[in-house]
């Protein structure tokens, strides 16, 4: 993530005299709860957490016929240097802690390790709920670290009107939007959909020289580089900071339709950047909560360009920052619910799979290839720059990743039911719940591509760097090259 961790710091009066802050220019706002380290609540869960839609009986496409209970990061500098004509690709380097690296596979995609966090069947005796992977029941029946919710959640999710549902018919007007998550593989997609796509992006780099005093929107090329290398184009605003997303609102950001991608990690103040004729399209990959706390553990320890860089946490262990405020608490259900502070409850898990089942075409960093190309076949994009040198610079990214550093900051991952994982599964047990859904419905989304050739981005492709250029019907401005 170029210039911020979007969700490093917890809560105020945090270890080192550091404060929270939900502002443009903190960390997103990411909280802890009080006492969520390894608090008990009575009670038990709602109805099972594959059934927490307005019934329980719905499947992820919308309608009802589910029965109840059923299933239905380049640093500074944007995109890189530019390597083989790939047009700035960034360079894979050694991650801290725990990054998926390619193996064999369509694309370089990461198989599933044989520990892989899958489904958990429901036990008997635990009411019908699904218990978080590796968590022990109490005996009254319930998950430690959660507590029992009214059952009675507003589903509607008004505050996300100007959001599609993933189910709803694709138009060629509609705005991709990518919800960020820090060390889930955010930054390897973003960087395919620039740096390779090639396609116009709305981040915090199109404010860059100067341009953050722009009177009117535009398609901007900052930053520099090697002379005649392509530079990436951006929309004149920032998506990253609320202070930001106000501003390109009030520029006529979504009608202008200037952007091919917005990347954002503010949900529900990006539902304001759009219009109920100019509608958004919420897309992500998400990564398993414990191995993505451990990473970013390790990670904020040498990350020297970030706000959130922490170099005192290189003298903690695992459970120090497991037991601290500077961990995350339940960081993806508290995003989603827009409940950045106080307690969460099962009321709360329940409008966080709401939320991502209408809202969000969800990808798997385990599964890179496959995500990556279920985005492109989603969303139409196809190459129209140099598609055998976009083809390149796609597969070396998926094969390794962005945003890694180069420190060897690599750690062992502690095993299951290990006290560091338990107290980081005691920290996250309504994300480790709420991923396993996702688990769930990336396989169930596949229906929604299912017409759409897996080799889409290739199919009617045009090349503008070829001689004689060809472009698409629509219209293809051609990535201009740095003159001096």
């Amino acid at each position: 993530s170029e210039g911020g961790m979007y969700g490093a710091t917890t809560s105020s009066e945090m270890n080192g005299g550091i404060t929270a802050e939900n502002t443009a220019e903190g960390a997103y706002g990411a909280t802890t709860t009080s006492g969520a380290y390894g608090e008990t609540a009575g009670g038990t869960m709602t109805d099972g957490t594959y059934s927490t839609s307005a019934t329980g009986a719905y499947n992820s496409f919308g309608d009802a016929s589910g029965a109840e209970g059923s299933t239905s990061e380049a640093t500074n500098g944007a995109y890189g240097e530019a390597t083989d004509g790939a047009y700035g690709e960034a360079t894979a380097t050694d991650e801290a802690y725990g990054e998926a690296t390619a193996t064999e596979g369509a694309y370089g995609e990461t198989p599933p390790a044989e520990e892989a966090y899958g489904e958990t069947p429901p036990d008997e005796g635990t009411n019908g709920e699904i218990p978080a992977e590796g968590a022990e029941m109490t005996p009254e029946g319930y998950l430690p670290g959660t507590a029992p919710g009214t059952g009675n959640v507003d589903l509607s999710l008004a505050e996300l009107d100007n959001f599609k549902d993933t189910w709803d018919p694709y138009e060629p007007s509609d705005n991709a939007v990518f919800w960020h998550i820090p060390k889930a593989g955010g930054s390897t997609v973003k960087d395919v959909i620039g740096t390779c796509h090639r396609f116009v992006m709305a981040t915090e780099f199109g404010i860059t020289d100067g341009h953050e005093n722009d009177p009117e929107i535009a398609v901007v090329y900052p930053g520099g580089g090697p002379v005649g290398q392509d530079r990436s184009p951006f929309v004149n605003v920032d998506t990253t900071t609320i202070a930001g997303i106000e501003r390109a609102k009030q520029m006529g950001f979504a009608d202008s339709g200037l952007a091919d991608a917005v990347v954002t990690p503010f949900i529900y103040e990006a539902d304001e950047l759009f219009t109920p004729t100019a509608k958004g399209r919420l897309f992500t990959v998400f990564r398993h909560p414990i191995d993505r706390a451990i990473s970013l553990f390790y990670y904020i320890q040498v990350a020297d360009w970030e706000p959130s860089y922490r170099p005192d946490l290189q003298e903690w262990t695992l459970e120090q920052y497991a037991t601290s405020d500077v961990a995350e608490n339940n960081w993806m259900t508290r995003q989603l619910t827009n409940q950045l502070e106080g307690d969460l409850n099962d009321d709360h898990l329940a409008l966080a799979m709401e939320v991502i089942r209408r809202k969000f075409l969800v990808g798997l960093m385990t599964q890179i290839g496959r995500t990556m190309e279920r985005f492109e076949r989603y969303f139409r994009w196809t190459y129209h720059v140099n598609p055998p040198n976009q083809e390149a610079c796609r597969e070396r990214l998926l094969s390794g990743g962005s945003n890694k550093n180069a420190s060897g900051n690599k750690k062992e991952k502690p095993a299951e039911g290990s006290e560091a994982y338990q107290l980081l599964m005691w920290q996250n047990m309504y994300d480790v719940q709420l991923y396993q859904y996702i688990e769930h419905l990336f396989e169930e989304q596949e229906q929604y591509v299912a017409d759409i050739p897996p080799d889409f981005r290739n199919i009617d492709a045009t090349c503008c760097k070829c001689g004689p250029p060809t472009f698409p019907p629509e219209g293809f401005t051609c990535p201009l090259a740095i003159q001096n």
